[in-house]
């Protein structure tokens, strides 16, 4: 298998073949990323392939500080930023219908938890959705939003915090 760094070097010489490898490689990361931010498979799909457009025209100044697919994914981050901007009135997909439905057997647990999740910054929704949701590391999840660990660090902590506190299962002062 051809590693990353060498598909972005080909990729940026103009062998599109590379390019598309690195598409196959990354795209599930990059889909995930961008479904989880922007909660809608039509614009999570139009963030897909903003991401890699954007990604195309940079090849050139990739300097390999983080991996490929860090570098991917903060691209991706900074488009759902930019489309939920400009976000259009929401159509809900059938996906989501579905979903809705399942959750019809839990509508307060769902209820509580869709407004814990609104009552958090976008900084902290953000952090725990890359953590907590999609299983990113502490530091690949600061590296993709562009901060420090120890800012990630503490909007996870704060967010898990918030969260426990809104569901009622937050441990008691005494035992924090």
């Amino acid at each position: 298998m051809v590693e990353d760094a060498a598909l972005v070097e080909r990729a940026a010489a103009g062998d599109e073949v590379a390019f598309e490898a690195m598409v196959r490689r990354h795209t599930d990361a990059v889909w995930r990323l961008a479904r989880a931010n922007l909660r809608d498979d039509f614009a999570a799909e139009e963030a897909v392939q903003d991401t890699f457009v954007k990604a195309h025209r940079a090849l050139a100044g990739f300097r390999g500080d983080a991996s490929v697919r860090t570098w991917l994914l903060a691209i991706c981050q900074r488009t759902c930023i930019d489309i939920s901007r400009r976000k259009r009135p929401t159509v809900v997909s059938l996906d989501e219908a579905r979903r809705a439905r399942a959750r019809e057997e839990q509508p307060e647990l769902t209820v509580a938890l869709d407004q814990a999740m609104g009552r958090l910054s976008d900084d902290e929704r953000r952090a725990f959705t890359l953590v907590d949701v999609l299983g990113y590391s502490r530091e690949e999840a600061a590296q993709i939003v562009g901060v420090p660990p120890s800012t990630m660090r503490s909007r996870v902590a704060k967010a898990r915090l918030r969260l426990m506190d809104a569901l009622g299962d937050a441990p008691s002062e005494s035992t924090r």
